[in-house]
């Protein structure tokens, strides 16, 4: 098991929900943590929790923003990709669909890419990068086609990474439904449906994601492997 005690872990998204959650997982076992979010504001409630975090306000879509952001951290040990980009307004019939969101389906993987190709060369041979789907890549519901897509994408691209930034290890962590600020506006049928209909019964929370990105992070032997935290969601 790889010690984080002294590690450098950079999370995006890191402001609420999952990210918010890995941050705090990552602390508590004594790592420096980075967190980058579009909200400067997010970013230092959040920090208040995270024992000497740094933040650094940024939009993942913006690449020259994003090269800055890099430049200033330095050496970094591992990676944590959560940022949603508000996927569920991609929720569409195929018919329906506007080009308006099929365009936005491509800023998560442009967001993902933009960091990695600025952290690759800054990530220590031990190290790891963790990405964030949703399994509607393996079992899309009704109107999900495009963000079934967008989801599937991310797959690939972790496969893929594994391969040339070897030993750097890449998984993805593929989730459930979670009760995350992406679902706020309609959280109670959410988990209504969650604990009636799941085989576990229960709402997906932030830290059950983030224990399963603890143990990408620590565990040296996997790479390019994708790790379903569902509740049961894909049986």
């Amino acid at each position: 098991m790889i010690d984080l005690s002294a590690a450098k872990v950079l999370v995006l998204g890191g402001s609420s929900g999952i990210g918010l959650a890995v941050a705090r997982g990552a602390a508590s076992l004594g790592a420096q943590l980075i967190l980058l979010g579009r909200s400067a504001d997010k970013l230092a409630a959040a920090a208040e929790s995270v024992p000497g975090a740094t933040t650094i306000p940024v939009d993942m879509r913006d690449e020259r923003a994003v090269a800055a952001a890099i430049t200033s951290i330095g050496e970094v040990d591992h990676v944590v990709l959560t940022a949603v980009a508000d996927e569920l307004e991609r929720k569409a019939p195929l018919v329906k669909l506007t080009d308006v969101q099929i365009e936005r389906s491509f800023d998560k993987m442009r967001g993902f890419l933009n960091i990695l190709r600025h952290v690759a060369t800054k990530l220590s041979g031990h190290g790891s990068i963790t990405m964030l789907t949703g399994v509607s890549a393996i079992k899309p519901g009704p109107e999900f086609a495009l963000l079934a897509a967008e989801s599937a994408s991310i797959t690939g691209l972790c496969r893929g990474i594994a391969r040339d930034l070897a030993p750097v290890r890449a998984n993805v962590i593929m989730a459930g439904v979670v009760d995350t600020p992406i679902h706020a506006d309609h959280r109670t049928p959410i988990k209504e449906w969650a604990e009636s209909n799941l085989p576990l019964r229960r709402f997906g929370q932030p830290e059950d994601i983030a224990h399963a990105a603890l143990f990408l992070m620590t565990n040296p032997y996997v790479t390019g492997q994708t790790l379903i935290v569902d509740g049961g969601l894909t049986l």
